[in-house]
């Protein structure tokens, strides 16, 4: 297991789920009640999927930047530190210096690509079948219990959307830039400040847990769980983000191939077309 200390603890962690949460929670709907008010037209209109979109990349952006900016602070010295007789480094340079420490800390490195990746692979592979089951289980329950699932809005808005424009963005939020944000919020960061304060096992469950809790629908809770395990355990194996991003990203990409499948065939959404569940931040809506 990964060992090393964590520079950052869990009060920054908290900070900055709060920023998410005031960002997603009272941001983005005041600047949507703003766009309303300015713009009716527009936001009346199927465009409204892309305006959501933008506002959901724009948080997501806006918090990994906060996340350098604390993980930067902590990892790095001040440029006052610098040893004596040596000349002090030019701006330019210390950005890069400390953008590529917090980089580092946050596990975005490439450091044993050959080795991880087709082990990351191997151990999704292996998870498959009971990710795929647990969503079946879930299907199962509440067909008897006669309720109706309630599917994740980002599904819902892309078995409905007909512009070729926005469901290309949409595939492009889900398939790389969510899977990428997401990895550097709960595993990058969030998974060594518990693993520091509760120790290697009790952390991967924590943030597995808190992972598919964000995604706000008990209907995939069970799946985004599991997958949520293969990660956090490839992440505290290898120490990097590498495989991580690369089996979220795969994952999303299975799901959404299906999903898309089963609409051009003009199938319509029921509890089969996701098992899986689609990792991914929850819209402003």
């Amino acid at each position: 297991m990964n060992g090393k200390s964590c520079p950052w603890d869990l009060a920054d962690v908290v900070k900055v789920f709060l920023f998410y949460i005031i960002m997603l929670g009272v941001g983005c709907p005041l600047l949507l009640h703003l766009l309303e008010k300015t713009l009716p037209e527009k936001i009346s209109t199927p465009s409204s999927s892309n305006i959501l979109l933008l506002l959901t990349l724009l948080i997501n952006t806006a918090v990994c930047l906060y996340i350098f900016k604390i993980v930067s602070r902590r990892c790095t010295k001040p440029l006052s530190a610098h040893r004596p007789g040596l000349p002090e480094m030019d701006t330019t340079r210390s950005m890069l210096t400390t953008l590529t420490c917090g980089a580092k800390a946050l596990g975005l490195s490439l450091k044993g690509w050959r080795r991880n990746l087709p082990g990351g692979l191997l151990l999704y592979l292996l998870a498959f079948p009971l990710i795929l089951s647990a969503g079946q289980l879930v299907e199962y329950t509440t067909r008897v219990l006669n309720g109706t699932p309630q599917h994740q809005e980002v599904i819902t808005r892309l078995m409905k959307e007909t512009s070729p424009g926005i469901v290309t963005s949409m595939l492009f939020f889900a398939a790389l830039f969510g899977p990428f944000t997401e990895e550097i919020l709960f595993r990058g960061f969030l998974q060594p400040a518990l693993r520091e304060a509760v120790g290697a096992w009790k952390a991967i469950l924590l943030s597995a847990f808190l992972f598919a809790s964000v995604h706000l629908n008990v209907y995939v809770f069970l799946q985004i769980f599991l997958l949520g395990l293969v990660l956090a355990y490839l992440f505290e194996k290898t120490g990097t983000l590498l495989s991580p991003i690369f089996i979220h990203m795969l994952h999303n990409i299975t799901t959404l191939t299906y999903l898309l499948l089963n609409k051009r065939e003009g199938n319509s959404l029921d509890g089969n077309t996701a098992l899986l569940g689609v990792a991914l931040p929850p819209w402003p809506l």
